[in-house]
């Protein structure tokens, strides 16, 4: 069922997740507030530094999210027909492509969380994109009720997205979107993923706690076989950002974090701080690391 708000439409599944109320915790904070740990254009998801060192976090994270899209051979300009974004953050991607892609008609963003869909309503007005870009409050298991069935989706990213998802959820996830995707269509994904066992792996902070909605594991294999599973082939596969940029990225969100009377006593910010300690230490042991995948959906 959809039913229509200010600026998006809310999709209700037939299924319940009980997952999602966790998720949807993560993200009740007020923008401000992670603007100060992440970056005021509030890229989340890693940055690349390319010996940089001045480069701040939103320049970073633009110009991983650039580089993905040049790998997926989508440079500025490109002609695309329709995207889909899944898990949108507070809308900085949808802008990003909104901007890079002039001529594209039609940009579906889908996000669980109802403070982030309404905030990114609100910036994508103010940009003057929204006549271009559609918002959906939806869970990733029910992508294939977002309406207009054609045209196909020629471009889907999911940039941080795929942590948060049971792996039920992302099971389903990737069967609706092989179903809605044109022949060839490109997915672009931007993960933390583990190189080892997932029995094997233990944090340096224990995990006494689920941090940010991110307890559900995933190893690099069992992500390219969902993938290959639902007819996509993996097309480019990189450790990027690689394990010292991204150990850069935490080690500055940790310090504005650290820095701020405010911050480590809201959960999620206290949560992201251990996250960052406990990830930082496993990228540097190699048992994990964060991974740009480009894949194709076969014919």
């Amino acid at each position: 069922m959809t039913t229509t708000n200010a600026g998006f439409d809310v999709i209700t599944g037939l299924a319940d997740d009980p997952y999602q109320s966790r998720v949807e915790a993560v993200y009740r904070d007020d923008p401000a507030m992670w603007r100060t740990a992440i970056g005021g254009d509030l890229w989340f998801q890693f940055g690349l530094y390319d010996g940089d060192d001045d480069a701040s976090l939103d320049q970073a994270g633009e110009r991983y999210f650039a580089r993905q899209l040049d790998l997926a051979g989508l440079p500025e300009g490109a002609p695309v027909g329709r995207i889909l974004d899944v898990g949108f953050g507070w809308g900085t991607t949808l802008l990003h492509m909104a901007r890079r892609y002039p001529d594209c008609p039609r940009i579906d963003g889908v996000n669980i969380s109802g403070p982030q869909v309404r905030y990114t309503a609100d910036r994508l007005a103010r940009a003057g994109v929204a006549d271009r870009v559609r918002l959906y409050q939806c869970n990733a298991q029910d992508l294939e009720q977002i309406p207009d069935r054609e045209p196909p989706y020629d471009l889907v990213v999911l940039r941080g997205s795929i942590g948060h998802l049971t792996p039920s959820t992302l099971e389903a996830a990737m069967k609706a979107i092989s179903v809605r995707t044109a022949d060839n269509a490109v997915v672009v994904i931007s993960e933390t993923l583990y190189n080892i066992p997932l029995g094997d792996y233990r944090s340096m902070i224990p995990d006494e706690v689920d941090r940010l909605a991110c307890g559900h594991r995933k190893t690099l294999a069992q992500l390219v076989e969902v993938l290959e599973r639902n007819s996509f082939a993996v097309r480019d596969l990189q450790e990027l950002p690689s394990g010292p940029e991204a150990i850069r990225w935490l080690n500055e969100i940790k310090a504005n974090i650290d820095r701020d009377d405010a911050l480590p006593g809201h959960r999620p910010f206290a949560e992201m701080r251990d996250v960052a300690v406990n990830l930082s230490a496993a990228l540097r042991a190699g048992k994990a690391s964060i991974y740009s995948v480009v894949a194709r959906r076969l014919p």
